[in-house]
């Protein structure tokens, strides 16, 4: 009886989801009134070992997380251990210098140049003017998108 009530219950929530996917639509996403900005950046390890990698970007997921709260961050290491792709949001342009600031300025800044150079930077959102001044003016040499461009199922 059981087995009865478990498979009836199974085709029902397939049914059920099948039926909600039908009624959805594409739109595309349109981030202009928005004033988040993500920044993509590919990095090469620089030869270093894949462990202290992991380690190390697993610590600056950790640490980041822990101080920027509003912060979406996210990493992935490819299967080689050779390159690692950060991807981190934030809420707006200023968020984004005050990461810089404080990453500049932090303990995480020489380890970080030990284990990584920058290969690309890539900002996607609606960058300010201050904000491009203030990467310019460190150093990063980055390259602005308003969009990646793309769909979404509603």
């Amino acid at each position: 009886m059981k087995n009865i009530l478990g498979a009836i219950l199974v085709f029902i929530l397939i049914a059920n989801c099948n039926t909600n996917k039908s009624n959805k639509e594409l739109k595309v996403l349109d981030n202009s009134d928005s004033e988040e900005i993500t920044f993509i950046i590919e990095l090469n390890t620089k030869g270093n070992e894949t462990s202290a990698v992991e380690e190390f970007t697993q610590y600056l997921s950790d640490f980041i997380v822990e101080r920027e709260p509003s912060t979406v961050y996210g990493y992935f290491i490819s299967d080689d251990g050779k390159r690692v792709t950060l991807i981190e949001r934030y809420n707006n342009s200023q968020d984004g210098i005050q990461h810089g600031i404080d990453f500049i300025n932090g303990p995480n800044f020489t380890k970080f140049f030990e284990i990584f150079e920058i290969e690309s930077f890539i900002t996607i959102g609606n960058a300010t003017e201050e904000f491009k001044q203030f990467a310019s003016d460190n150093g990063f040499t980055i390259e602005y998108r308003k969009s990646i461009g793309g769909y979404v199922r509603r």
